[in-house]
């Protein structure tokens, strides 16, 4: 899974959390949801993940208020129709698939929405009178906007992990996404083998002192008004027991309760509030780090998009290099991979800023 990490990463640029979420996903049978723009690699990168699953049959289709559930789930079978049957031909649509990815799935319509919540849920899938256990592990679901209305609130609480994703910021990864040429080689594990680390992660074990801590942060993210289900807060062991696997932790510790960041939300308005709360238990550095990026973010933004430029360049700069000095700080207590990625961000804002505003390549 770490080779499979490294690969991803070489291919996919500014992407290191959504690949930890899709792994973190698999290793724990849990079902993520990527938030963002259409063109930003989403769909396949999860289909580059599973052609590196020997074994693991994907399932891929572009949901809109027209697609019926034949196309989802087969169509009937006419021999069984003229016995009074109403069985469906599966092969190669969602019942058989271990990795699944739905594009656009907030428009799933009523007759959709039933039978996918118990896929996702309950792994059956009711074909007439039968009841089939269906393969899937992770079913992986996009949309450019959050979802509309109250019937789609259950499928949106089954995607346990949400992340927002955002086109390439970096002037240097764009530069590598144009002209670099892809990794070869990529890492082959069979499902058996990702069936034994599911295994292995699920074991790992979770310390009283992380038990307290978690009941700690939902006390706290209860006075911010934001609260997240009894089965929310369950199946997150899973995920951080997941997380600690793949950064090979020999248990849960406390800086792993940062990825709770990507459980914990239900609007991305929340989210800054979840990082900072998360951050005064598990990871205070790290949490500081995030506060200035979207700190350093919102400046960006103001500066590129002023009408007065020149003026808005000189004191977006100012205060970027305030906040570079900041994370300085950070990286020397706390050395961080986390907060010198941030870093080497924040960079990029202030050489867009400079070219941008004040026209000076650097």
């Amino acid at each position: 899974m770490r080779e499979l990490k490294n690969y991803l990463n070489r291919k996919f640029f500014e992407r290191q959390e959504i690949i930890d979420a899709a792994l973190v996903s698999l290793l724990a049978r849990q079902h993520c949801i990527l938030i963002g723009p259409p063109g930003t690699a989403k769909s396949q990168m999860i289909r580059e993940i599973c052609s590196c699953i020997d074994g693991a049959t994907y399932f891929q289709w572009l949901l809109t208020k027209f697609t019926t559930p034949e196309e989802l789930f087969g169509p009937y079978s006419l021999q069984e129709l003229e016995k009074g049957n109403y069985k469906r031909i599966t092969s190669g649509k969602l019942p058989e698939a271990h990795i699944v990815f739905l594009d656009e799935i907030f428009k799933a319509s009523s007759a959709i929405l039933n039978t996918l919540l118990t896929a996702m849920q309950e792994r059956v899938f009711f074909n007439d009178s039968q009841i089939i256990q269906i393969p899937l592990i992770s079913l992986f679901g996009a949309s450019n906007e959050l979802p509309q209305g109250e019937e789609l609130g259950a499928l949106y609480d089954r995607f346990l992990i949400r992340l927002q994703v955002n086109y390439i910021s970096d002037d240097s990864n764009f530069l590598s996404l144009l002209t670099a040429p892809p990794p070869q080689n990529p890492p082959k594990i069979t499902l058996q083998e990702l069936q034994d680390l599911q295994n292995q992660a699920a074991s790992l074990p979770i310390p009283d002192s992380v038990i307290e801590s978690i009941i700690k942060i939902r006390r706290e993210l209860r006075k911010e008004g934001i609260i997240a289900s009894d089965r929310r807060w369950k199946q997150s062991l899973d995920v951080l027991r997941a997380y600690a696997f793949l950064e090979q932790k020999p248990e849960v510790d406390e800086e792993t309760l940062m990825f709770l960041q990507h459980c914990l939300w239900s609007d991305p308005s929340q989210r800054k509030t979840v990082v900072k709360v998360l951050g005064t238990v598990a990871a205070p550095y790290e949490a500081k780090a995030m506060e200035l990026h979207d700190m350093a973010t919102e400046i960006y933004e103001n500066a590129i998009n002023s009408d007065e430029k020149e003026t808005a360049g000189i004191e977006a700069n100012k205060k970027i290099k305030n906040i570079l000095d900041q994370l300085s700080d950070l990286i020397d207590k706390h050395k961080s991979q986390k907060i010198q990625e941030i870093f080497r961000k924040v960079q990029a804002y202030q050489k867009e800023i400079i070219k941008v505003c004040l026209g000076v390549e650097i």
